[in-house]
């Protein structure tokens, strides 16, 4: 635990920086038997990530997709810190995802091809433990989510920070092959949703964060 601590005090400033948040405090460290520990990281946001028509507003994208599979993790930024057992270089992760985009509501990225993006937190390069806001959860293949997501200087897709990745409660597409069902018969069903709707709704009312923008490489043309 008192490893996992030093790692996030000394990240937490970078993964606040790429996520839009501040004041971070390290809350917890959960272990379950059995299972892989999780370090969780609690900081202030400088928008309030539990109402939809800021985060909407904040993210530069807004999307439904469907996960197709984790593809890695990245370890970003890595410093070294001396300790009494020599150096060690400590990093932060990031997971990789190839997901189809389903549905644009803020945003036109592409439909017909498989799109990266990046979410902060994941398993750490020792794997020995995760690492995650408080209340923020890493996307699992087969599954939809609205996801929002901020574009990064070149092009690519970040996915950060509690409610960035909000699960769609529906068991259609688990039922059927999306790959056989046409955008008509996609977007009929996502209107169903009470996320879609939500999100929806809040790119209608989104409140706007003034911020410095990208544009992703991945939007349609």
């Amino acid at each position: 635990m008192k490893k996992s601590f030093m790692f996030l005090s000394i990240f937490t400033t970078i993964a606040i920086l790429a996520s839009g948040c501040s004041n971070p405090e390290i809350e917890k460290n959960m272990t379950k038997s059995g299972e892989i520990p999780t370090s969780y990281i609690h900081a202030s946001f400088v928008i309030d990530i539990n109402n939809p028509k800021e985060v909407v507003g904040y993210a530069d994208y807004a999307f439904v997709g469907l996960v197709e599979e984790m593809t890695g993790t990245d370890y970003k930024f890595p410093v070294t810190k001396e300790t009494e057992d020599g150096s060690e270089v400590l990093t932060m992760p990031y997971t990789n995802y190839s997901v189809k985009v389903l549905d644009n509501i803020k945003g036109n990225l592409r439909k017909d091809v498989s799109i990266p993006i990046q979410k902060f937190g994941g398993l750490n390069d020792d794997k020995s433990t995760y690492f995650l806001f408080e209340d923020d959860s890493l996307p699992q293949k087969g599954k939809v989510y609205v996801f929002t997501a901020t574009a990064e200087q070149d092009g690519s897709l970040l996915i950060s920070g509690p409610n960035s990745n909000i699960e769609v409660k529906t068991d259609f597409f688990s039922k059927n092959s999306i790959q056989a069902l046409s955008e008509e018969s996609i977007a009929n069903e996502l209107t169903k949703t009470e996320e879609h709707k939500t999100y929806q709704d809040a790119y209608k009312n989104e409140i706007v964060k003034d911020r410095e923008r990208s544009t992703s490489k991945y939007e349609a043309s």
